[in-house]
């Protein structure tokens, strides 16, 4: 009876520790396609900071002259202004990080779980060991 909870006990850990493996290497995949948009981003910004410098010295910009437009028509389809894809930047970067907060908190409950787990079997083999002394 003890053999078959300690085994019921022992696949239940091996499928705990599968699936936050799993989930594990589903965050650091996402944390580094993040990882990458992020960088993009920050680029991006940099590059529009610099060209708002160059402007005000009277240089002209690395990207040319822009439309003044609030939108930009390119052939047929109506793309957003720089300005407005560094606001939807920005917007993609506070959803980024409130998701990775998220993310980070769920993997944290899990890993206490985990932990609390331990401890209950450590304790279930010390009393199982006074049992037999």
């Amino acid at each position: 009876m003890m053999a078959s909870r300690l085994n019921a006990i022992q696949k239940d850990a091996e499928a705990t520790k599968e699936a936050l493996s799993h989930q594990l290497f589903e965050f650091q995949s996402s944390a580094q396609e993040n990882h990458s948009v992020l960088h993009a981003q920050l680029s991006e910004l940099v590059d529009y900071i610099h060209r708002g410098r160059a402007d005000k010295k009277g240089e002209s910009g690395s990207r040319g002259l822009q439309q003044p437009a609030s939108t930009q028509i390119k052939g047929s389809a109506v793309t957003p202004t720089f300005e407005q894809r560094v606001e939807m930047a920005q917007r993609r970067i506070v959803h980024t990080v409130l998701d990775a907060d998220a993310n980070r908190a769920l993997f944290e409950r899990q890993d206490a779980a985990e932990r609390d787990r331990e401890r209950r079997r450590k304790e279930a083999r010390s009393l199982k060991r006074r049992r037999r002394d």
